[in-house]
Order: structure tokens, then sequence, then C-alpha cells
């Protein structure tokens, strides 16, 4: 045998003991039993949970997994509850109710497809009405009213201007923080969302904002509205609109 055939059958060799190897190995795999993992359990009906002191914290109420029914958040005590929040096939609908400590009504807000949409009221905790806002399809609208502790009604502010040649220069008669003024109309005539194509964002100069005539005409200005978007002092949404002409 010369040295080429010995070559030949060595790497012959060495291919069966491959072969032989690799087949072992399927073996192997092959008589290994199969693991299923487990699937996770779907949540279904009321699921409970507690604090490290075995305080009640939540009741969630799901229907295949879907949060279903009425949610219940509670205070640190484990009794009193802190929100409860109303759910229909995982989105959030209806009045939700939160409280203050002492279970009194803190806030009710209305929802409709999970988003805001309704008048959301506001209470001191004495029980008196502290405001109340309207909201639209997840968005402030016209109307917000805000009352003292005695129940007297606070005044609203409304858009204020002062033309200067041809600009028009626009403030509010009361306090109103993050003033911004649009031009434009607002979702159902008083809904606002300031990335609507239907609104649009005057200029401002060192944070006061205006109108020139000379862009927006007269005849423009009679069916657009002038729209203030800004905060009370309460923290509430504020939304006013004006028709200057």
């Amino acid at each position: 045998m010369n040295k080429t055939q010995i070559l030949i059958a060595l790497v012959i060799i060495s291919i069966i003991g491959m072969s032989s190897a690799y087949l072992e190995l399927f073996e192997l795999v092959k008589d290994e039993p199969v693991v299923e993992l487990e699937k996770p359990k779907i949540r279904d009906g009321e699921i409970r949970q507690y604090t490290k002191n075995k305080k009640l914290k939540t009741i969630v109420n799901y229907d295949n997994g879907i949060k279903h029914g009425t949610s219940y958040l509670y205070h640190d005590d484990g009794e009193t509850v802190l929100l409860a929040m109303p759910y229909l096939k995982g989105k959030r609908e209806g009045v939700s109710e939160k409280y203050y400590k002492t279970g009194k009504l803190y806030a009710s807000t209305s929802y409709k497809d999970d988003k805001l949409h309704g008048i959301r009221k506001l209470y001191y905790s004495t029980g008196q009405l502290k405001a109340e806002i309207n909201y639209g399809y997840g968005h402030p609208g016209i109307g917000t009213v805000e009352y003292l502790m005695d129940g007297t009604k606070k005044d609203k502010p409304k858009i204020t201007y002062e033309k200067k040649g041809s600009i028009i220069w626009l403030d509010t008669s009361l306090p109103c923080d993050d003033q911004t003024f649009y031009i434009g109309k607002l979702i159902d005539d008083q809904f606002f969302n300031a990335l609507d194509d239907n609104v649009r964002l005057l200029l401002a100069e060192k944070d006061k904002y205006y109108v020139d005539t000379q862009i927006h005409t007269p005849s423009y200005l009679k069916y657009q509205d002038i729209i203030c978007a800004c905060e009370s002092k309460q923290g509430n949404p504020i939304i006013l609109k004006e028709r200057l002409y």
C-alpha cells in the first residue's frame, strides 16, 4: 500500500468515526423526553394583592386575562378605598371615584372608551364641591367652574385684548398660568387639542401673544376663534375662546 492509499484509508476511517459520533448524538437527542413549558395562568375573577404588612392593596377583577369590572386601590390602612376604577373589556368606562383618607370623596371622573369624557368633579375635604372640568375625547374643554370653600363660584377668566396699530395683544382678565394662544376651531366647538389640525399657535413676543391683522385680516377673524389654553391656580385646565370680530 503506497502513501496515497494509506492517506485515503485514514480519511475514510475519520469520516466513519465522525458519522458514528454524530449518529450517537442524534440518538441521544432523539431519546431525550420533550419537556413542555407550563403556560402562564390567565387571570380570571377577583385578584387581591397585599402589602408586606399584609394590608390589602388592590382588588382587580379580570375576565379571561382582561380587566373587567371595578378595580380598587386602597390607602395604607388596607381598608379605606383610595380609587375605584370601572373597566369594560380592558378599557376604563364609566365614573371613577377617588377618596381622601377620611373616606370622603375627592374626585369623580367620567371615562368613555378609556378616555376622559364628561364632567370631572373635585371636592374639598369638607365635602364641598371644588371644581367642575369638562372633558371630551381625552381633551379638556371650555366651561371649567371653580368654587370657594363656602360654595361661592370663583370668577371665570376671559380673553382680553388691546389693539395697537395692526397688532392685537392678547391676555386674560384673571391670572392664568402657562398661557398659550391659538387661532382656529375647537373640537365640537368646545374641546381643545394642541395637535389638532384646526388650531394653530399664534406668535408671541416676550411671552405675550398677539394677532397681526395684516396677516389675519378682519374678514378672516370673523369665522376663526382666538383660543387660550392655560391652568388655574388650583391646577385645573382652563380653555377659553373669543371671537374678535
